[in-house]
């Protein structure tokens, strides 16, 4: 019901605006984008919000969906944030900034998060390998959890959590084998059948030697024995490219779209099950999804690659010739339409420019998915 209020007040608000008559904008079939927006843009500040807008359309779709196919979530205002998350950009003396929602399945939050933990992780990685270190990506999975209870992945969750705390990264010789590295959590999943869902969740680890990556292979067999954790599955490689390495480890915690079937037409779609989204969201709700060791702990932190500040994400939108104000989130993928408005003057921001790749993505995201 909230979610509904947010769009009925946004359309109310918006109505209002354009009810205006000497302040009326036509947004449609790409008019506004051409004829609202100032010319010789900055490239570097076009570029990046741009960038933002592109994800800012799948970010509204997708948290959308997540709030209409939940009604009973208990994060239902947690997707609410996270679909006006940047809503608003303000801009004043050349300078634009926004607010985020911070929300760890957010598609814009995590493109940010990912963006500056490379950003920070990388040149550490660089350093320590000019040292003579060698790093080696380790991947560490467990048996899928089978379920329709969403306390019962929790509680898978934690006793992996546990095991690899208890098990691992608390013991003598991990910490005798001065160890430095990064370690991520990911859950994904497939559907069994209606209702019924595999979670898969497992560790991805950056490790900087080779001793400790068999180290954590061979405890992590031990631990679980190939019953449970097939040894084929417990595995670890060489890292030849750091920045695809960090890449890797920092993007997402879900994927969001993996479940595939074919169509009536034969061919293969994407589909996404918000259900099961739904459920890892609120099993892994409060966990902290990275934690690092040893110099990556001295030199960056938890805290940092788990979150952001806002203030940091100021952009210098000084060459872009925009007036001063606020510049509100509108879209209409359809009719070509997807920027931040002065709702006072109905300028453009960055007048981005819908593309079929954009068009093709609301399509899965706003597919209607069999019934959970």
């Amino acid at each position: 019901m909230g979610f509904v209020y947010c769009l009925i007040g946004f359309a109310s608000y918006f109505g209002r605006w354009a009810a205006k008559p000497t302040k009326i904008l036509c947004m449609c079939k790409d008019k506004t984008n051409i004829t609202n927006c100032k010319e010789s843009p900055l490239k570097n500040g076009s570029d990046s919000l741009k960038k933002k807008a592109k994800v800012k359309i799948i970010s509204h779709n997708f948290t959308r969906k997540l709030s209409e196919k939940n009604p009973e979530s208990k994060l239902m205002k947690a997707y609410m944030d996270a679909h006006v998350c940047s809503n608003i950009y303000t801009v004043q003396g050349g300078k634009a900034h926004s607010h985020y929602c911070h929300r760890a399945f957010c598609p814009i939050c995590q493109r940010i998060q990912t963006a500056q933990n490379i950003k920070k992780f990388l040149p550490i990685m660089k350093y320590l390998a000019s040292e003579g270190r060698e790093f080696y990506f380790v991947t560490l999975t467990l048996q899928n959890c089978v379920t329709s209870d969403v306390k019962v992945l929790r509680d898978f969750m934690r006793k992996c959590n546990r095991m690899w705390a208890d098990g691992i990264r608390t013991k003598h010789k991990f910490r005798s084998l001065d160890i430095s590295g990064v370690i991520k959590k990911e859950c994904t999943y497939h559907v069994v059948k209606k209702g019924l869902f595999s979670f898969h969740f497992h560790f991805h680890i950056i490790v900087d030697s080779l001793e400790a990556a068999k180290y954590v292979v061979a405890q992590w067999k031990k631990l679980h024995g190939c019953t449970v954790a097939d040894a084929r599955f417990q595995k670890y490689k060489k890292i030849k490219d750091l920045e695809s390495a960090a890449i890797e480890v920092f993007k997402y915690a879900s994927k969001a779209s993996v479940s595939r079937s074919k169509g009536r037409d034969g061919k293969e779609k994407v589909q996404i099950n918000y259900r099961a989204l739904d459920m890892i969201y609120t099993a892994m709700h409060g966990m902290q999804r990275m934690s690092s060791f040893g110099q990556f702990r001295t030199m960056i932190g938890d805290e940092a690659l788990n979150d952001f500040r806002d203030e940091d994400l100021v952009l210098d939108v000084e060459g872009l010739n925009v007036d001063d104000g606020c510049y509100t989130w509108y879209m209409s993928v359809k009719d070509k339409v997807a920027d931040w408005y002065n709702m006072e003057t109905g300028e453009a921001l960055c007048c981005y420019r819908v593309t079929r790749r954009d068009e093709l993505l609301q399509d899965i995201y706003l597919e209607e998915d069999p019934p959970n």
